[in-house]
C-alpha cells in the first residue's frame, strides 16, 4: 500500500511516479499518479507498481547525459533548431535574416537583399525554423512564372521540402480527379505563378458574371486555404502603379490571408514613395496609414537588407568576385554595306511613321510599340528584322490589322519578345505607304542576308575562340532580345563546332528546366532572351556576352546578375556589343557621359544604386525614339532622363538610408556552427545508452523531430534536495570549489517556452555568474576528462542559501521572459484575430452556400479559441525547478 506523496516505479513504463490519490473498490486497488518526466497524470493499478529505490546515480555517463539533454532543450527553445542539409550552410547575411525574423513572433518582413544574395535560401531557412517550432504547417509560395521551377527545386534540394506546383491548366483537372472544389486546400505546400491567380478585371468575350465566377473559384480558393506562411517573390510587382491593378489586389488579399508573410524583392523602393507605401502596407496597414509614416524609425522593423558590397563569406572575406566589362564597338565596312543600308532604311521607316504615331499617340500606342520593336530588331540581326518585316507585310496585305488600346502604364510593361505578334498586327496609319516602304526594306534585307554574315559575328567568334582556348570546360551566355536572332546565332555557332542550348519566354516550365540542365551538363553556350533568362542561377558560368544592348542599362545589370551570384568561383567577364555607326550609340554615349558625371558628383560607383528598371523604361524609349526621329537634338532628347537620374541620385541616398540597417556581419562569421545539434543529440544518446548499459542503442536520424529523441526532450528532470549530490572534478579546468546547478525556469503553464539557467556558487556562498556557463560547456564537451564520485548530503540551511541565491540571480531572466511572453501573447492575438476576421470576411464571398456556412462556423469557433488562448496567455505562473546539483571540487 502506497500513501499520497510516496514515490514508486511504473513497471510497464519503467518510470518513477508520485502517488496523488488512492482508490480501493471491490477488491481492486488503484492509484492516481503523476509522471514528472512526461508531465502526465493518470490512473494505474497496484499490480503495475513496484517499490521505489533511490535513483541516485554517480556516473560520468549520467552526468553527461543530463547536462547535454538540458543544453539541447535550451537550444531548441531559445536558439535556431531547424536542421539544415549539407547543401545549406547559412552565410552571415543569411543567418542575420534568420535571427532577425525569429527574434519576434510577428513574422511579417520584406527581405530586400540585393540580387544574387540568396533570398530564396533566406525564405527557406525561415520556413524550416517556423516549421521546426510548430508554428507553420501550410505554406504558399507565389512567384513569377519563370521562377516557379527554381523555387520548387531549391525547396526540394536545399531543404527536403516537397511543394505542389499548381498551374492554371491544372485547376480543373485536380478538381475533377479529387472530386473536391477546395483545390489548394488539399495540399499543405503549394507554389503558384503570380499572374495565374491575380483577379481578372476583364477578358474579351467574358461577361461580368463569368469573370466574377472565375475569380471566386480561383482567387478565393487559394485565399481561403488557411495558409500559415505566404512567401511572395519579386514582391515589388505587387506594389503596382496604382492601388487598382490586379497584382496589387492579389497582394492585398494574400497579405490578409496569413499571419506570417515574407515579401522578397531586391528593389522594394524605386524612388517613388507611393508604390513603396503600398508594398509595406501589405505587412502592416495600421502602421502605415499614409506617406508621412514612411520614415526610418517606422520602416526599419519591417525591412531586412544587405548589399553586395557588404556581404562576406563564412571566413569573413568579400563574397563576390570582380567584374570586368569590355565594350565591343562594331563598324560596318565594305562587306557589310548592305547591312548599313538596311539599318538606314529601317531607321527612316521608323522615324517617318513614329512622327505620325506620336501625333495620334492616344489612339495608337501599339503602332509606337511596333516601331520601337523594329528599331531594336534591325540592331539585333538581319534575320530578325527580315522575318518581322515579312510578317508585317502579310498583315497589311491581308488587312488583318487589329485595333487595340493601351495605356502609358501598360506600354511601360510590354516585353519585346512576348508582345511581338500583337505589335505586328497594329493598325497602320497609311497602309499603302507603309507597304511600299516594307517592300524596299525587305529587298535590301534579303541582299544583306546573302552578302555577308552580320557585323557582330566575327567579334563574337573571336571572343568565344579565346575563351574556350583558355579552358575547355568553359561556358558562356549570350543574351539577345529576339528569338529570331537566337536561331541565327545558333546556326552559325553550331557550324563552328559549338554545342548550343536555347532559352526564351515561349518555353514551358518543363522545356525551360530541360534546357537549363542541358546547358549545365552538356552544352558550351546558352543563348537566352531577357524573358527566358528571368530568375536564372547560372553561377557555374562567368562569361556574359550582350549581343544586343537594351536601351535601359538596368536590364544589363539583370543579365549580369544571372552569373554574378553566390557560388561564383571566378571573376565575371562581360562583353557589350554596340553598333558604332548608329544613332543608338550616340544616344548611349551621351547618356553614359551624363550619368558618369552625376554619379561622380555624389560618389556613387554603381548604376544599380540609382537606376530602376520600371520607373525609367518609358523615358529611355522616348529618348532613343525621339533621337532617331531627329538626331540633331540628342542632347535635348536625353535631358528628361538626365533630370530623372539627378532626382534618382538625390533620392538614392535617402532611400538607402530608409531601407538599410546597421549591422556587423563579421560578428556572425562561424556562428552558423556554434552549436551542432546533430552532434549533441548523438552524444546525448550515446551517454544515455552507456548509463543504461545498452551501448548498442542507436537512431536512424539524430534529429529533434525523431519520435525517440522527442521522448527524451519531453522529460522533466528534477533533483530532490534530499538526494546526495555527485562530486565532480574536471581535469585541466580551473574552477573554485562550490556548487554547480541547472535550473529550469518557466513563466506560465500556457507558455511552453522554458529556459535552462546554469548557476555556480562557491563554497563561500559567492555567486559567480560566468562560471556557471563555463562549467556547463565543459560538462557537455566530450573532449574534457570528468571525474565523478558520490558526495555528501547537503545540509538544509546550505540548500536554502543556494536556492535563495539562485532565485535572486534568475529574477532578471524571469522579468525578460515575462516581458517576451506578454509581447508575444499580444502580437499573436492581434495577428491571428486580425487574420481570422479577414478570412471570415473572405469566406462570405464563397458562392456555394453549404461550403460557406461550414467555413464560417469553423472560423468563428477558431476565433473563440483564439480569444480563450489570449486570456490564458495573460496568466503568469512562474516556476523555478532544480534539474541538477553537483558539488565541484
Amino acid at each position: 500500500m502506497y500513501s499520497v506523496g510516496d514515490y514508486a516505479i511504473n513497471t510497464i513504463k519503467k518510470r518513477k511516479i508520485q502517488v496523488l490519490e488512492h482508490f480501493e473498490l471491490w477488491g481492486y486497488v488503484s492509484y492516481k499518479v503523476f509522471d514528472a518526466e512526461s508531465d502526465d497524470i493518470y490512473t494505474i493499478s497496484a499490480e503495475q507498481l513496484s517499490p521505489f529505490e533511490s535513483d541516485e546515480i554517480y556516473e560520468e555517463a549520467y552526468l553527461r547525459y543530463v547536462t547535454l539533454l538540458e543544453k539541447i532543450k535550451d537550444e531548441a527553445q531559445n536558439g535556431i533548431v531547424s536542421k539544415l542539409s549539407n547543401d545549406v550552410i547559412p552565410l552571415p547575411h543569411q543567418l542575420h535574416v534568420l535571427n532577425r525574423v525569429m527574434s519576434k513572433n510577428n513574422v511579417r518582413y520584406i527581405l530586400a537583399d540585393e540580387v544574387g544574395l540568396g533570398k530564396t535560401i533566406e525564405a527557406g531557412l525561415v520556413m524550416k525554423e517556423l516549421k521546426a517550432r510548430g508554428l507553420v504547417k501550410r505554406v504558399l509560395i507565389v512567384a513569377p512564372t519563370g521562377l516557379v521551377t527554381q523555387w520548387n527545386q531549391e525547396m526540394q534540394e536545399k531543404f527536403g521540402e516537397t511543394f505542389h506546383v499548381i498551374l492554371p491548366e491544372d485547376y480543373d483537372t485536380i478538381r475533377k480527379i479529387t472530386d473536391n472544389d477546395d483545390v489548394y486546400g488539399q495540399f499543405s505546400h503549394v507554389i503558384s505563378p503570380m499572374d495565374s491567380i491575380k483577379p481578372l478585371e476583364r477578358r474579351s468575350g467574358w461577361t461580368a458574371e463569368k469573370i466574377e465566377k472565375y475569380n471566386e473559384e480561383r482567387i478565393y480558393s487559394i485565399i481561403n486555404s488557411d495558409w500559415d506562411l505566404i512567401i511572395v517573390d519579386e514582391a515589388h510587382r505587387m506594389a503596382g502603379s496604382s492601388g487598382e491593378v490586379a497584382r496589387y489586389k492579389l497582394g492585398k488579399m494574400l497579405s490578409e490571408a496569413s499571419p506570417f508573410l515574407l515579401l522578397l524583392t531586391a528593389t522594394p523602393h524605386n524612388g517613388k514613395t507611393e508604390p513603396f507605401l503600398r508594398l509595406i502596407r501589405l505587412l502592416d496597414e495600421k502602421a502605415f496609414p499614409n506617406m508621412n509614416a514612411v520614415v526610418k524609425e517606422q520602416v526599419a522593423p519591417y525591412v531586412i537588407r544587405t548589399e553586395k558590397r557588404d556581404a562576406i563569406d563564412n571566413n569573413g572575406n568579400k563574397l563576390f568576385k570582380k567584374r570586368s566589362t569590355q565594350l565591343v564597338e562594331l563598324h560596318w565596312d565594305e562587306k557589310h554595306s548592305m547591312q548599313k543600308e538596311l539599318y538606314e532604311k529601317v531607321t527612316e521607316y521608323v522615324s517617318k511613321n513614329y512622327n505620325k504615331a506620336m501625333r495620334a499617340r492616344g489612339k495608337n500606342m501599339w503602332l509606337v510599340f511596333l516601331l520601337v520593336m523594329m528599331q531594336r530588331l534591325v540592331s539585333s540581326s538581319t534575320a530578325a528584322i527580315l522575318g518581322s518585316m515579312e510578317r508585317r507585310m502579310e498583315i497589311l496585305t491581308d488587312q488583318e490589322m487589329q485595333y487595340r488600346t493601351m495605356t502609358q502604364e501598360e506600354f511601360a510593361e510590354l516585353v519585346l519578345e512576348e508582345n511581338m505578334e500583337e505589335a505586328i498586327e497594329a493598325l497602320s496609319l497609311d497602309a499603302k505607304s507603309e507597304l511600299n516602304d516594307l517592300d524596299v526594306i525587305i529587298a535590301v534585307a534579303k541582299q544583306a542576308k546573302y552578302q555577308y554574315s552580320d557585323v557582330k559575328i566575327e567579334p563574337l567568334l573571336e571572343i568565344l575562340e579565346r575563351l574556350f582556348q583558355q579552358q575547355k570546360s568553359e561556358k558562356a551566355i549570350i543574351f539577345t532580345e529576339f528569338v529570331a536572332t537566337q536561331g541565327y546565332i545558333k546556326e552559325l555557332l553550331e557550324k563552328q563546332g559549338y554545342t548550343i542550348s536555347l532559352l526564351n519566354g515561349s518555353m514551358s516550365i518543363d522545356e525551360r528546366n530541360l534546357k537549363l540542365h542541358e546547358f549545365r551538363e552538356q552544352t558550351d553556350i546558352l543563348i537566352s532572351t531577357d524573358a527566358g533568362g528571368e530568375g536564372l542561377n547560372l553561377q557555374f558560368c562567368n562569361c556574359v556576352i550582350n549581343y544586343d544592348l537594351p536601351w535601359n542599362p538596368m536590364k544589363i545589370e539583370q543579365r549580369i546578375g544571372r552569373v554574378d551570384r553566390i557560388g561564383q568561383q571566378k571573376d565575371v567577364e562581360i562583353f557589350n556589343f554596340i553598333l558604332g555607326d548608329t544613332v543608338e550609340n550616340r544616344v548611349r554615349n551621351v547618356l553614359e557621359e551624363k550619368l558618369n558625371i552625376i554619379l561622380e558628383e555624389v560618389g556613387i560607383d554603381k548604376y544599380s544604386d540609382v537606376l530602376d528598371n520600371e520607373a525609367t523604361e518609358v523615358n529611355y524609349t522616348e529618348a532613343y525614339m525621339n533621337s532617331i526621329r531627329d538626331p540633331k537634338y540628342i542632347a535635348v532628347n536625353v535631358a528628361p532622363i538626365e533630370e530623372d537620374l539627378k532626382k534618382q541620385v538625390k533620392q538614392s541616398a535617402n532611400i538607402r538610408e530608409l531601407i538599410s540597417e546597421a549591422k556587423d556581419l563579421t560578428e556572425l562569421v562561424g556562428q552558423e556552427s556554434s552549436f551542432d545539434m546533430e552532434k549533441a543529440l548523438r552524444q546525448m544518446i550515446t551517454n544515455y545508452a552507456f548509463y543504461k548499459n545498452n551501448p548498442f542503442l542507436q537512431f536512424e536520424e539524430y534529429s529533434i523531430y525523431d519520435d525517440g529523441i522527442q521522448e527524451h526532450l519531453k522529460k522533466k528532470l528534477k533533483q530532490d534536495k534530499s538526494a546526495i549530490p555527485m562530486r565532480v572534478s574536471i581535469d585541466n579546468f580551473p574552477n573554485e570549489q562550490g556548487f554547480f546547478m541547472l535550473w529550469q525556469l518557466n513563466v506560465s503553464s500556457k507558455e511552453h517556452r522554458e529556459k535552462i539557467i546554469p548557476v555556480f556558487i562557491n563554497k563561500d556562498s559567492i555567486l559567480r555568474p560566468l562560471a556557471g556557463k563555463r562549467i556547463w560547456d565543459a560538462l557537455c564537451d566530450e573532449g574534457k576528462i570528468i571525474n565523478v564520485k558520490k558526495g555528501i548530503k547537503i545540509e538544509e540551511d546550505r540548500y536554502e542559501k543556494l536556492q535563495f541565491a539562485s532565485r535572486e540571480y534568475t529574477y532578471n531572466e524571469f522579468l525578460e521572459m515575462k516581458k517576451l511572453q506578454e509581447e508575444g501573447n499580444e502580437e499573436t492575438y492581434q495577428k491571428y484575430s486580425y487574420a481570422l476576421k479577414i478570412r471570415i470576411e473572405a469566406a462570405k464571398h464563397i458562392g456555394i452556400e453549404n461550403i460557406r456556412k461550414h467555413k464560417l462556423q469553423y472560423l468563428n469557433e477558431e476565433m473563440m479559441k483564439t480569444e480563450e488562448e489570449y486570456q490564458l496567455g495573460k496568466v503568469v505562473c512562474p516556476e523555478l525547478q532544480l534539474v541538477l546539483l553537483v558539488e565541484m571540487e
